[in-house]
């Protein structure tokens, strides 16, 4: 197969021993080919390797695009869950303070559209029981719901479960969800501007895609697709995206992440193609 191959390692100045930042033992990740088994490529599959092998001219380039992929991944996954909570509870007070209930999702002047129905629907009934006993909190649905129900809140909405349009921008962002992000850009004149819903969303989508991807292993190292379009993001637009919408909300976390400068290193560690 000639690739991947076993105990071998390119020596060089990117070349170290020992546990690599992925705890992979006398593996490194920086260099142009590392020791691995040959059986790899079967167990991992030539589907996966394959859309490395595309952006490579050796398959020892391919093999150190599919590592750094996973150092990529590792590093998002340092961020992603600030901001995936962040955002969540975000959007949990906001909707606890506008109808006045912790289970806000039940109130009756509350109108969702079908698919955050549905997806929040899924979860309530889990602990729906536990819910009406009083032994177990509001708080335990919102830890269960999924990112997806929290880039929808955001969203413009859709229609109802009964085919009425439901407009999210006129019913929750503007009365409720923008008070959440209100640290936003300055204007001309050094007044604080919020950012708009749409602005909001599409950098949650923009998230959303990001670690998902990285959740299930899968290339990064292209950039993301922004959803609904065909704009391709570089990796750099990714991350400040994500860290700016961070900082709508709390900035002080934003600061941590990129003065921390872990996703900037792995970037400036891509191998050469």
């Amino acid at each position: 197969m000639g690739y991947p191959r076993r105990n071998r390692q390119i020596p060089g100045p990117h070349a170290t021993k020992g546990i690599s930042e992925t705890g992979d033992v006398g593996i490194t990740l920086r260099s142009a080919a590392v020791a691995i088994n040959p059986n790899a490529e079967r167990a991992l599959s030539t589907k996966r390797f394959d859309a490395y092998r595309q952006h490579a001219s050796t398959e020892d380039a391919a093999w150190a695009l599919y590592r750094w992929n996973i150092e990529v991944s590792a590093a998002v996954l340092l961020m992603a869950p600030d901001l995936e909570v962040t955002l969540r509870n975000t959007i949990h007070i906001q909707m606890t303070q506008r109808f006045g209930r912790e289970d806000w999702w039940a109130a009756p002047n509350l109108l969702l559209d079908d698919v955050t129905s549905a997806m929040l629907i899924d979860v309530v009934r889990k602990y729906r029981q536990k819910l009406a006993k009083g032994t177990v909190s509001p708080s335990r649905v919102i830890a269960d719901t999924t990112l997806g129900v929290w880039v929808n809140l955001l969203g413009r909405g859709r229609n109802s479960a009964l085919g009425r349009a439901v407009d999210y921008e006129a019913r929750l962002w503007r009365p409720t969800l923008r008070f959440g992000f209100s640290t936003g850009t300055q204007t001309p004149s050094g007044r604080e501007r919020r950012p708009t819903r749409s602005e909001v969303h599409r950098r949650a989508q923009v998230f959303q895609r990001l670690r998902n991807r990285a959740v299930h292993h899968e290339p990064l190292f292209k950039g993301i697709v922004v959803p609904s379009t065909n704009k391709l993001l570089q990796l750099d637009e990714v991350w400040e995206q994500c860290i700016e919408l961070l900082g709508w909300m709390c900035p002080e976390l934003a600061t941590l992440h990129r003065d921390s400068g872990d996703f900037a290193a792995v970037l400036a560690r891509r191998p050469a193609p």
